[in-house]
């Protein structure tokens, strides 16, 4: 076990023998004469040597002393800097935040501006997630959202931003038959990543699909631009499609399926953590509560 001397001591220690008083240390740390003293001469008993001797009105270091406040200076000198550098990682203007293209394109870059009127100096990078998952400890915050591909489960390392919907869309003249909750379809146009989602989908609202056959997509924005084109039927996120809903190019036939906390944040446990990251983040779940 490590033997370290009286830490709450050191800094009347260091005062004391810097000003060469007692009184002054006190007036500098905002203690009374009295409780300098007492840890001053704590730390003595601990030492087992005296480190101050007096001097007519103050105090000077014994040898010991000197050698003591010697080592103590470097020491502190030390931890100032580590602690400047941390405070200063702290206080950064950039963050790193890993994300999807299509999110990034359709939903977050359009809002934007108003986080950087909320924090004018900062700096959004982003990093690009598919079908390569970035390293959490290189990101200040990943964001999730396709809660059809893949569940929290048990991780406690993610902040929840809000909710997500997902359901089926085509654009109008699309060639399809629907029976209830049974949608026939030529084609279904999908994104080329791991996990079934059209079956999660179905699971989840009782909604069965009958495609002859399904064209991947290597990205979600061109699986909607497929969808737009009409060449076939998309499973996608209600917040990335939103304006082609309100303006009628796509349609959906049986609404979309709410995923309650669906919207979140990966944070990493290992990276040090930045100020401005919750202020991000906090501003993510305002906008993700103010609806596509």
């Amino acid at each position: 076990m490590k033997q370290l001397p009286p830490l709450n001591a050191l800094p009347a220690f260091e005062a004391t023998a810097r000003l060469g008083s007692m009184s002054a240390a006190a007036d500098e740390l905002g203690r009374t004469h009295g409780a300098i003293s007492k840890q001053l001469a704590h730390l003595g008993e601990q030492a087992g040597v005296p480190l101050f001797r007096k001097d007519g009105q103050g105090v000077t270091l014994t040898p010991e002393g000197e050698e003591f406040a010697r080592s103590i200076g470097r020491s502190l000198d030390d931890m100032e800097a580590a602690w400047q550098k941390l405070t200063r990682h702290a206080d950064s203007p950039s963050l790193d935040i890993g994300i999807s293209a299509t999110f990034a394109m359709r939903w977050l870059m359009p809002r934007l501006p108003r986080f950087y009127q909320k924090c004018p100096d900062a700096q959004v990078n982003f990093r690009m997630t598919g079908k390569h998952w970035l390293e959490e400890d290189q990101m200040d915050a990943i964001l999730t959202w396709d809660r059809l591909r893949w569940q929290f489960g048990g991780r406690t390392d993610i902040e929840v931003l809000g909710d997500v919907a997902f359901g089926i869309v085509h654009a109008p003249g699309l060639d399809v038959e629907i029976d209830g909750k049974q949608l026939r379809v030529k084609t279904r146009c999908v994104q080329e990543l791991p996990g079934d989602v059209w079956q999660r989908y179905q699971d989840l609202t009782g909604v069965s699909v009958e495609a002859k056959s399904a064209v991947p997509y290597p990205h979600t924005f061109l699986v909607i631009e497929a969808a737009l084109a009409g060449f076939g039927a998309a499973l996608v996120e209600k917040r990335i499609v939103a304006d082609e809903l309100a303006d009628g190019r796509l349609v959906a036939p049986f609404g979309f399926e709410k995923i309650e906390c669906g919207f979140g944040a990966i944070v990493s446990q290992k990276k040090r953590p930045k100020r401005l990251a919750k202020a991000f983040l906090d501003w993510l779940r305002e906008e993700a509560a103010g609806g596509p």
